[in-house]
Order: C-alpha cells, then structure tokens, then sequence
C-alpha cells in the first residue's frame, strides 16, 4: 500500500472523529451508538476495499477520466457537480464546526472571523497541486500524530478518569441504533472519496495484508476519545457538554513545556489537521468539478486558478451564512440528515466506479 493513501485515509478519520463524531455519538450513547461503531465498521471497509480494488483498474485516472470512458456528457456533468458538491460541502462543514469550538474558548474572537481565515487559508492549499498538498499531509501527520497519542495517553492515565463509568456502557451495547447513527459513524472510513482525484499521482490499491490496519487506525482514535468522554464527565454528565471531549481534555492537566492543560496543543493538533484535512476535501471536490469542462480549459492554468478560486469564495459565503443563520442543535440535526445522504451518494459513487472497472475487465479496454 502506497503510504499516501494511508495518510489520506487516517487524516480523514483523525479530523472527522475529532470535531465531529464525538458529540454525535455521545448523544447517542443510551441510543445503540457502540453497536453503531461495529456496523459502520463492516460497511466502511467493504466501501474502501471494493473503491481502492475498482481503481486499480483505472492507473492514474482520477473520477472524471473514469466517467469519460464510460459516459454520455449530460450524465457524467451531472454526477461530477453532485459529487463536487457533496465533497466539498463536507470539507465546509468540518471548517464551521471548528470554528464554533474555538470560539468556545477564544472569546474574544469572533466566530465569523475565524471561520473566515480558516478558509483563507484552506483555499490557498485547496488550490495547489495534488502533489503538493499530499506532501503536505505527510509532514502534518508526522508532527500531530504523536500529540494526540500524548494528550490521549495523558488522559487515559489521569486520577480523574472513571471506569465504573465507562464499564456501565456496556449494558447499552448491544441496542439496535438508529439508521442515522450509523451513517454517521460510518463517516468515519469515508477516506477513500479523497482516492478518486489522488489516484492520478498515487497507486490506490491496498493488499489484503493492511486491510486490518487501516481498521484500527480508524477505530481507535475513536473508540479511545469516547472512553475519555465518558471516563471523565461520567455516562449521565457527558451529555451536559456542547463539546465533551474537549472539555474532558480541558480538565487534565499538563505541567511540561509551554502548556498548563492538554487542550491548549490538542487544539493547535485540531487546527493543523483541519486545515490539511479540509484542503484535500476541496481540493478533491474543485477536480472534480474541472472534470466538467473541456481538456483545453483544463490545460489552461490561469482560468483553472480562477476557477478554483472561484468555487472557494462562493463555499465561504455559504457557509458563513448558514453557520450565522442557525443554532449549533440545528446544524448538527441537519448535519445527521447530511450524514445521510452522504451514505448514499459515496454508496452510488463505489457502485459506478465497481460497475465500470467490471466493464473494463470485461471488454480489456
């Protein structure tokens, strides 16, 4: 397995557990949230393994070439702005969440402006090569990674975690969750959507031997921030708290270095993994959405800049609107429903792409 595609594949666990999946499965907690985990697990892999074993059919192709060989222009324009946009909606939704978590603690700050210079500098990366931001990935994983086993370890390790708490939950484990709950869990394998544009400068396919692998590292960055949530506030008070791992982190102490308490560099781990992760998301959405157009416009660099650039400012104003416009409760009602849909559409995307790689096998076009 190529280690970029291990990169992308765990960056987008890590960042989407973290400012997302906590809280939507902590309020599920006494709702099947743990049986959730186990179901979205099967799906997820089945998603990542039929994804990145289609593509090796299709060498340094990417989405819109695949499409290309197989369909009219009407339905392959169509599926590549639906995509584009579920892509890059997803990358939108995790900037805004950030943005309202930081303001939980930086005060004095707006929410709106830090929202702001989050996608300044997103759509700066979001526009580079795909070259460019993977080695980008690579270095940022390589400095946060052994911070969050820290700040993690720490926590595990500290006098106020309670395991009464934690065994408690096992009484609720094996309640049928709700649908919702497991689309949403099953975020977090959704790695591989990022393979349909990097699959041009990277091999994507993954040897049955690391399979495992890519199972733990998404599992356990999530199952270990839920034990911390629970082990800290407790089963009934976890859900007091907008965000509950945050706060559980908050209240662990750290007296080394330049930091007192385990937030202050859990949150500048958030931020580095939120810009790279929310880069390669729109990066991934704005290719797809180039897709669209001829190879001469494609060719031509200063229009496909404009373009880019282009997509980026018009994401930002939406989603400074929408963030302004509704309460935090509703936003994430409305982000399980997104969830969802979610499901579907990386669900559509595993079929056509197995569907032609068949097609191709067949006809050894």
């Amino acid at each position: 397995m190529n280690r970029y595609v291990f990169y992308v594949l765990w960056c987008d666990g890590i960042t989407i557990t973290g400012l997302l999946l906590y809280t939507l499965l902590l309020n599920e907690r006494f709702n099947g949230s743990m049986l959730a985990i186990v179901i979205s697990a099967v799906s997820g892999m089945i998603f990542l393994v039929t994804m990145t074993k289609s593509l090796g059919y299709f060498p340094r192709k990417g989405l819109p070439e695949i499409f290309r060989m197989f369909l009219p222009a009407g339905a392959r324009i169509s599926l590549l702005i639906f995509f584009s946009i579920m892509t890059i909606t997803k990358g939108c939704i995790m900037i805004g969440y950030a943005s309202t978590f930081f303001n939980l603690y930086l005060t004095d700050v707006n929410t709106i402006t830090i929202m702001v210079f989050i996608f300044l500098a997103v759509s700066w990366g979001a526009t580079r090569s795909s070259k460019t931001i993977l080695s980008t990935l690579e270095i940022v994983l390589f400095i946060c990674i052994p911070l969050i086993y820290y700040a993690f370890t720490k926590a595990i390790f500290s006098q106020g975690i309670e395991w009464n708490s934690i065994k408690a939950m096992a009484d609720y484990a094996f309640i049928w969750p709700k649908w919702g709950t497991i689309t949403a869990a099953n975020s977090v394998f959704s790695g591989f959507v990022g393979l349909i544009v990097f699959n041009r400068v990277v091999p994507s396919k993954i040897k049955w031997k690391y399979t495992p692998i890519v199972l733990i590292v998404n599992l356990h960055i999530l199952v270990t921030g839920l034990i911390i949530s629970i082990g800290i506030h407790g089963t009934y008070g976890v859900g007091n708290y907008i965000a509950p791992t945050y706060s559980a982190l908050d209240s662990i102490g750290m007296m080394s270095g330049l930091f007192s308490r385990t937030i202050m560099p859990y949150f500048l781990i958030v931020l580095f993994l939120l810009l790279v992760y929310a880069s390669v998301t729109i990066h991934v959405g704005i290719e797809l959405l180039k897709g669209c157009f001829s190879m001469k416009f494609q060719n031509n660099l200063r229009k496909e800049q404009l373009l880019s650039w282009a997509i980026c400012c018009l994401f930002t104003i939406v989603t400074v609107i929408y963030f302004s416009t509704f309460t935090l409760k509703q936003i994430i009602n409305h982000t399980v429903n997104w969830l969802e849909l979610r499901f579907y559409t990386e669900f559509l995307m595993v079929a056509l792409v197995a569907l032609f790689a068949v097609m191709k096998w067949k006809r050894k076009v």
